[in-house]
Order: C-alpha cells, then structure tokens, then sequence
C-alpha cells in the first residue's frame, strides 16, 4: 500500500466498505451490532446464533420471535448464553428447554424494560 498516493473519496470509501464486509463476514456479532445500529432486524439461526447473538436485543422483537430464536437449541447452549449475557448466573438452573427459554425470556425483558423502558411496553 502506498499511503502517498491519492485516491479519490470513491476508491477510499469502496476499500472502508470492504474492510467492514470482510470483517463482518468472519465476525456475527459484529455483523449483528452494525446491522442493529443502522436499524434492521438480523435473524441467526442455528450454529452461528451461539455467538452472535443477544438475548436483550431478540427480546425487543418480541416473544414469538424470541421462543422462534431459542427453542431450536439445545439446553447446554441456551445457558451458554445466558451466563455469558449475565442474564443467568445462578449455579442451579432448570433443565428443560422450555422452561430455559421462559427464564430467558423474563430476564431478557426486564434487563430491555430497564435499558430501553419504552421499548419493552
């Protein structure tokens, strides 16, 4: 790269943009945190949800879209996230995935109440 040479604001702006896209391609929670910032709904399913996503923002659309996001996992991985979001810190958690996700589901909408209170009416 010669950092003496000029470019025009196009070329600046097409290398940024695929820096960004490259990055957000390796990275699903930076991908989620660019599209949430720019205001559109991102939905991860599956292996790719583990680590990308935040129960806190899935919350804000909703519990039909929340249980549609959660339901699919395995036990394991909902309490994976939710220790990791700081939403399910006690040692003694309940087994059942449906009772995983409803436990997630409280915590993730009160912590949405308490960040964003109009968001979470």
């Amino acid at each position: 790269m010669d950092a003496k040479r000029s470019i025009d604001p196009a070329e600046a702006l097409e290398k940024l943009f695929y820096i960004v896209r490259e990055e957000a391609q390796a990275n699903p929670r930076f991908a989620r945190r660019l599209l949430e910032a720019v205001g559109h709904t991102v939905v991860f399913r599956g292996e790719e949800t583990l680590s990308a996503v935040d129960p806190v923002l899935v919350a804000r659309r909703g519990l039909v879209e929340f249980r549609a996001t959660f339901m699919s996992m395995k036990a394991a991985d909902i309490k994976k996230i939710g220790k990791a979001s700081g939403l399910m810190v006690e040692k003694k958690l309940p087994t059942a995935v449906g009772d995983l996700v409803d436990l997630l589901w409280d915590r993730a909408h009160q912590r949405l109440h308490d960040l964003y209170p109009q968001a979470a009416e």
